[in-house]
């Protein structure tokens, strides 16, 4: 078998912006703004939509917590945000799906999730592209995910941190 390549992110900031207007172009405006602050996005999402609003959640690496502070407050009455909630001290970890033993995203993100819930750590997120599955959670529990997902998803895995 082949190694789990694990990679961890450590100390990522997650922004939520609560209440966006739920209209074309909204988020190209927030992403745009960012963007042309040199802010690299490390992971986003859209949670919780409603027919006239949403939450919109990003993170981006401790560096950038000023710069993105600064362009949040600077496009917020622009783009309609109602609110902005951060969570420091969160971590990502993700893992190359076909280096796992499973044969599905599905499979795998459950095999993942059950094994860190056995271990009491607490996921703030989980998702998966075509080759990938990333796990947000605190910074403080990664390298005992880390260990712990490596195990559950290869047998003697090495984990590679960023």
């Amino acid at each position: 078998m082949n190694e789990v390549l694990m990679t961890r992110r450590r100390k990522i900031i997650r922004f939520t912006c609560h209440g966006v207007p739920a209209k074309p172009g909204v988020a190209g405006k927030l992403f745009s703004a960012l963007g042309g602050e040199s802010i690299n996005i490390v992971h986003m999402f859209n949670t919780e939509h409603g027919p006239d609003e949403g939450d919109i959640s990003f993170s981006v690496s401790e560096e950038c917590f000023d710069k993105a502070s600064t362009v949040l407050e600077r496009v917020r009455g622009e783009i309609g945000i109602e609110e902005i909630t951060v969570q420091h001290e969160l971590a990502i970890l993700s893992f190359d799906l076909e280096e796992t033993v499973c044969d599905s995203v599905i499979g795998t993100m459950t095999l993942a999730l059950s094994a860190l819930a056995r271990e009491h750590i607490d996921v703030k997120h989980i998702a998966a592209s075509r080759s990938r599955v990333f796990v947000v959670l605190n910074d403080e529990e990664a390298e005992r995910a880390s260990y712990i997902l490596s195990r559950v998803l290869k047998e003697d895995p090495i984990i590679h941190p960023i």
